[in-house]
């Protein structure tokens, strides 16, 4: 693994002028490694803590990296050994195909727990992350110790209608090289001009974290627009299916949805959900200190 050079380290400023590194990571706090193995067809790369401790497994969001879990990541190490995998696509690991399954992020994670041969982690994931988590534990029920969800998507969106080929096909496939050109063009853009965007839009962030999700920015491979968004399993069936102590960590909401939330959520046979004050779809990120009080009492109990 190759790391950003003293001299791009004395300052961020200075990282953000190297940009002959600048699709490399951040480096991780002291004492972090990091490794890959190959698993469900394709190399997959995880950050670790590390030490004799339970094993925290963590699945960032779309777009995302592993480092982006640093700061929370950072909280948790002294009782946890805490995993941060590239999703495939995302970071190090290798990118998507147009012929992988629907449940591939699933099988992902599936690999590296085998991989790394690990026993009963606790599975934590954003986002996206939730979702591959969450179809993870009810997949595998008698794997995961917890599973604990930031703003997973709880309330399902409405039944798609089914389409023809032809127009729709191609409209598509359009929206779909729309999106690769989207990528494309924020791997193109300097970091000086990501972070910048980052603490614009999240002034309450702060610059560490915005360095971090800027320089995920720069590796997120273009062909996760194509990834296969086929038929799924609904978030109630899922639900219904995960036997693991389930916590779900949820953005502020309106009453209504809150007890929309809470309904879907009383499906799990030992969850509990806590919508978090003042916390956007980033809850980690936008809320951390509030996030921690309720994540911490949940693992306390484990």
């Amino acid at each position: 693994m190759k790391f950003i050079t003293i001299a791009c380290l004395a300052m961020f400023g200075a990282v953000l002028s190297c940009h002959q590194l600048a699709a490399e990571p951040q480096t991780p706090p002291a004492g972090w490694t990091d490794g890959y193995v190959m698993a469900n067809g394709i190399r997959i790369h995880y950050w670790r803590t590390g030490g004799d401790k339970p094993v925290l497994l963590m699945a960032h969001g779309s777009s995302d990296d592993g480092l982006c879990w640093t700061h929370l990541a950072k909280e948790l190490e002294q009782d946890y050994d805490i995993i941060m995998a590239d999703a495939r696509g995302h970071g190090l690991s290798d990118p998507p195909s147009a012929s992988d399954s629907v449940d591939a992020q699933v099988e992902d994670l599936a690999g590296l727990i085998e991989q790394l041969n690990l026993k009963n982690p606790i599975l934590m994931g954003h986002s996206m992350g939730s979702s591959s988590v969450a179809w993870f534990a009810a997949k595998y029920p008698n794997i995961p110790r917890a599973v604990i969800l930031e703003d997973p998507r709880v309330i399902s969106r409405p039944a798609s209608e089914p389409h023809s080929t032809g127009a729709n096909d191609s409209a598509a496939a359009a929206d779909q090289e729309k999106r690769r050109a989207q990528i494309l063009k924020r791997n193109n853009t300097s970091l000086e001009d990501l972070v910048a965007q980052c603490l614009k839009n999240n002034p309450h962030w702060g610059q560490s974290e915005c360095e971090y999700w800027a320089l995920s920015k720069r590796l997120h491979h273009p062909d996760t627009a194509i990834r296969n968004r086929g038929d799924r399993p609904s978030v109630d069936e899922l639900f219904k299916q995960i036997t693991a102590p389930t916590l779900i960590l949820k953005a502020d909401a309106e009453e209504d949805v809150k007890k929309q939330n809470e309904a879907v959520a009383g499906l799990l046979k030992h969850g509990s959900i806590v919508h978090v004050e003042d916390a956007k779809h980033n809850v980690r990120r936008d809320q951390k200190a509030r996030l921690l009080v309720a994540l911490n009492a949940f693992l306390s109990e484990l």
